[in-house]
C-alpha cells in the first residue's frame, strides 16, 4: 500500500475521535445547566479546569478536522499535492 492509502485509513478512523470528542465536550457543557439555562460551577477551580480541558479538547478536534480533511484530498487528488 501506497503512503496516501495509510493517510487515507489514518484519516478515516480518526472520525469516530473527532465525533466522540465534539460529543463528550457537549454533553458536559449541558449537564451542567440548570433551569435557567446558565452552567453552575462548584468552584473558580472548576471551572477554569473544564474550560481549560474543553478547550484544549474542542481545539484538538479542529486540528483532527483539517488533518483529516488533507488526508482525504491528498488521497482524491494526488497530483495536486504532489503526491507519488
Amino acid at each position: 500500500m501506497e503512503t496516501s492509502d495509510y493517510n487515507l485509513l489514518i484519516s478515516i478512523a480518526l472520525i469516530p475521535v473527532v465525533v466522540g470528542l465534539q460529543i463528550w465536550v457537549r454533553k458536559r457543557r449541558l449537564s451542567r445547566r440548570n433551569e435557567s439555562g446558565q452552567q453552575e460551577f462548584d468552584s473558580l477551580g472548576t471551572t477554569l479546569l473544564s474550560a481549560v480541558i474543553e478547550g484544549l479538547a474542542v481545539i484538538s478536534s479542529l486540528i483532527l478536522i483539517i488533518w483529516i480533511m488533507g488526508g482525504i484530498l491528498r488521497f482524491l487528488f494526488p497530483m495536486m499535492f504532489n503526491a507519488q
